[in-house]
């Protein structure tokens, strides 16, 4: 990172390595604000906008579109063209009728796959974490940032609370409605949202609990073969098909 700017700026050659743009053309880059996801490991909005989509050509064309109000994130309008966007997250034009969901990929670490416009309505969350909040009501921690309280009538028995942590919620956007919980259990599919195998989709095979996350492992079927990674690198996607719209691949 460089104090150019008032260190809102990251020279080119420092950025992440999936980001897909051309490091020796010119210095500097956008520094993702901070925000629902790892600096290291999402996508500030104004890229998405001009290198990816190349709806403009601009950084200045770009930013104005961004002030218009011309795109949503999981359903609200952002004007911080260095709004982070990352894992699972929905961007919407609404102006020409484009949505596009954040996966992971083997080749970029992150990409936009567009979707139907009545995908645009839901996205995937997995719980990282799980807090008791006062009067014993129940707080559900989700992976881009977001909170979810379940309120229970009885704190010594939460009856209320049936998720755990690994699971993945899906939910409405913007208003966070649970629609669906997908436990993470043997024979749910999955993807691997981070490490050497990121991208990966499969069937749960086996799931090994050692003590802590980073020595736990999942073993994952893929294309006939097993793939292995750590706990925390999985993300249940469905159970017997996917929930959500993937590129065109053999599971």
């Amino acid at each position: 990172m460089t104090r150019h700017a008032g260190q809102r700026v990251l020279k080119r050659l420092n950025t992440p390595k999936f980001l897909q743009i051309k490091r020796k053309h010119g210095t500097f880059f956008l520094k993702p604000s901070p925000g629902p996801h790892p600096t290291r490991f999402c996508l500030p909005l104004l890229h998405i906008i001009r290198d990816l989509l190349k709806i403009v050509d601009t950084h200045r064309e770009a930013k104005k579109l961004i002030k218009l109000g011309h795109f949503k994130v999981d359903g609200k309008v952002i004007r911080d063209k260095n709004y982070p966007v990352g894992l699972m997250d929905v961007l919407s034009i609404e102006k020409i009728n484009k949505h596009y969901r954040i996966l992971p990929d083997s080749h970029y670490g992150l990409f936009l796959h567009e979707i139907p416009e009545a995908e645009s309505t839901f996205k995937l969350c997995r719980i990282n974490q799980k807090t008791t909040v006062k009067g014993g009501h129940v707080q559900l921690n989700l992976h881009d940032g977001r909170n979810v309280l379940l309120r229970v009538k009885d704190p010594r028995n939460p009856k209320e609370d049936i998720y755990k942590r690994m699971d993945v919620l899906k939910i409405s956007i913007p208003d966070q409605e649970i629609l669906k919980n997908l436990k993470f259990k043997e024979n749910n599919l999955a993807l691997i949202m981070s490490g050497k195998n990121i991208g990966q989709i499969g069937k749960i095979i086996n799931i090994k609990k050692l003590f802590g996350p980073k020595a736990s492992t999942v073993s994952i079927e893929h294309n006939g073969d097993h793939t292995e990674t750590l706990y925390d690198y999985t993300f249940i996607i469905g159970e017997n098909e996917s929930e959500i719209n993937l590129p065109k691949i053999e599971i």
